[in-house]
């Protein structure tokens, strides 16, 4: 019998490599720049980790000049590459005392490298460096992203190719919506089996769907239990309705007064775009009302230009929390547009006071608004 302190064979890395090879993946460029040079090569261990605040992961062989680079640098580009870049992949795979020849660049937000002919690129600011085996793994926060129409390059088992995502997301979006709708308890483990039977679907699309309602914050990830549903209940909406309150108080008593004509211009077309998303008491498109909305609250949190301000405001997870609650209906009130079109004015015109009070006055609505929510569901969603 095998003594308990000796562990498994280490597992064949040339296997381990075929094996992997199986899972499709998007194929991606990352860049970044040093006062010495350009660098940039292929990765396809690159994934989104975060969307509020928005964070991207980078995973990077550590003996590559590229790694050390984005170390040295704080900042890297991942540049997506689109169906017909098979030769932009195999350029930056492969060591080159230029990588770049030949290649259209321009200079991002960050000062690094961006392929001008990219389907997508993000630009990050390099957070946290985790080392693991061979590879360091970037965190970054996203600082700019920006993407064309058309289908990503993807590699799969050593090869490139096309990968179709519309399949995928929709399971994602029956999914979310199910988790909306109260068909699981809060609390609840939500097995990858079970998922796929109700939805019908593969395996692989309810584990994508898995990872997705993860990364919004429907459910978690516990090391026991597996998938669990997320409760959500007033303490967690007051809080986070609060603090946004607080923010946007502080910002108001700030600067108020004192605002830029184009700044004040920025602000009515946020509001004025999110307004358009409800009309009557009902939403229009809830996700993109969500996105509106965020982007007015954050709108006005940047009137400070208080970079730790507009941080703390990304990490509230502000449209975690509606979706949670005002996404489960699509049934509202047209006061939440008259509270923040009274916030504008106020800002506008100048008067602290006037938009405080409509601050305050929004933030009520918003936690009375949850609380209707959840009678209707039992006390928890």
């Amino acid at each position: 019998m095998a003594s308990r302190t000796t562990g498994p064979a280490a597992f064949d890395a040339d296997t381990f490599r075929h094996v992997v090879g199986h899972l499709p993946s998007g194929v991606t460029v990352v860049t970044t720049r040093t006062p010495e040079s350009a660098f940039g090569m292929t990765a396809s261990s690159v994934t989104s980790l975060s969307l509020d605040p928005p964070m991207m992961l980078a995973c990077l062989n550590r003996s590559s000049p590229t790694s050390c680079a984005v170390s040295q640098a704080g900042a890297f580009a991942v540049n997506v590459l689109g169906e017909g870049h098979e030769h932009l992949a195999q350029q930056f795979a492969v060591r080159s005392d230029d990588k770049f020849i030949g290649v259209a660049v321009v200079e991002g937000t960050l000062g690094v490298p961006v392929l001008a002919d990219a389907l997508a690129h993000i630009e990050c600011e390099v957070v946290e460096e985790v080392t693991g085996g061979t590879h360091t793994v970037f965190l970054g926060r996203v600082v700019e992203a920006k993407a064309e129409e058309g289908s990503p390059l993807t590699y799969f088992r050593g090869g490139f190719g096309r990968f179709e995502f519309a399949r995928d997301d929709e399971v994602y979006q029956r999914a979310r919506q199910q988790l909306l709708e109260r068909m699981y308890a809060a609390d609840a483990v939500l097995q990858l089996d079970d998922l796929a039977h109700r939805l019908r679907v593969e395996k692989s699309a309810a584990f994508y769907a898995l990872t997705r309602l993860t990364a919004d914050g429907l459910i978690r990830r516990d090391p026991d239990r597996g998938y669990v549903i997320v409760p959500f209940d007033t303490r967690t909406s007051d809080e986070t309705f609060d603090a946004r309150c607080a923010i946007e108080l502080g910002v108001i008593d700030m600067v108020v007064g004192r605002v830029p004509q184009d700044e004040l211009a920025d602000l009515r077309i946020r509001f004025e775009a999110m307004a358009a998303l409800l009309v009557g008491d009902r939403f229009v498109d809830f996700d993109r009302y969500l996105d509106a909305n965020y982007a007015f609250h954050e709108g006005v949190v940047s009137l400070a230009h208080n970079g730790a301000l507009t941080a703390a405001f990304g990490r509230l997870s502000i449209k975690t929390v509606m979706t949670r609650s005002f996404g489960v209906t699509p049934v509202t009130s047209q006061k939440f547009i008259d509270a923040q079109r009274r916030i504008t004015e106020g800002i506008e015109q100048g008067d602290p006071d006037a938009a405080s009070a409509a601050v305050y006055r929004y933030t009520r609505l918003a936690k009375q608004r949850v609380r209707q929510i959840l009678a209707q569901t039992g006390g928890l969603l």
